[in-house]
């Protein structure tokens, strides 16, 4: 009887111990896991999208300064008002702050709704790309990854003022706007800063520009 009840105990003691091992395992698989993917596959995977979501943002960006432009068909003229004294020198290049403020409240107004319609679509990255091996990447079925709009879209209208050669100067209106995009992975959210340049019209001025116009960049804040 003694013998029979010392068995049965170790056998209790093995299972345990098999238990334990078992337990102790799966957790260091998910600790594996866990870890590679936040510190091997989440960084390739933003890398990889990166790319693609500052394009899209930049074409949505381009194509709305675009068609603001085009609804309004405001050419430089209609921005910029140029004085002259009477010896027929140039004495004040002023712009027209109402037009570009209209300008830029619908730019913003256009962007932000591209911006959501961007968020809506998202983008598909490969299924092989979530292994974190470079041989796999762009294999197997499409995963879509969803976009979220971050923040206000913020817009930074400035002027340029270059030498154009003897006597001329070139003027350029310019838009610097900058739109944050949010990526959603499992367990986190990856942030992406897109700012573009984009010219909005310029003109070649003829005659003696007053030199403090050159002092440096011009900007107005929105």
């Amino acid at each position: 009887m003694y013998q029979d009840a010392c068995l049965v105990k170790k056998k209790r003691r093995k299972k345990r111990s098999k238990f334990k091992i078992a337990v102790c395992g799966i957790i260091a698989i998910i600790l594996a896991f866990i870890f590679y993917y936040f510190y091997v596959v989440s960084p390739v995977v933003c890398s990889l999208s990166e790319e693609k979501i500052r394009s899209l943002s930049t074409k949505v960006i381009s194509q709305s300064v675009s068609i603001a432009m085009t609804e309004n068909n405001l050419i430089y003229s209609d921005l910029v008002a140029i004085s002259y004294n009477s010896n027929n020198e140039i004495s004040l290049i002023q712009t027209n702050t109402v037009e570009i403020n209209k300008l830029v409240r619908r730019v913003t107004e256009l962007v932000q709704i591209e911006m959501d319609d961007l968020g809506s679509e998202g983008i598909s990255i490969a299924l092989g790309t979530f292994t974190g091996i470079p041989f796999f990447f762009g294999l197997g079925p499409m995963i879509s990854l969803k976009l979220v709009p971050v923040g206000t879209v913020y817009t930074e209208f400035f002027t340029r003022f270059q030498s154009a050669g003897i006597n001329q100067t070139r003027h350029s209106l310019n838009f610097n706007i900058t739109s944050n995009v949010g990526m959603v992975l499992p367990a986190r959210t990856q942030n992406f800063a897109t700012s573009l340049e984009v010219l909005i019209c310029e003109s070649i001025i003829t005659g003696k520009v007053p030199e403090f116009y050159f002092d440096g960049i011009q900007k107005l804040n929105y």
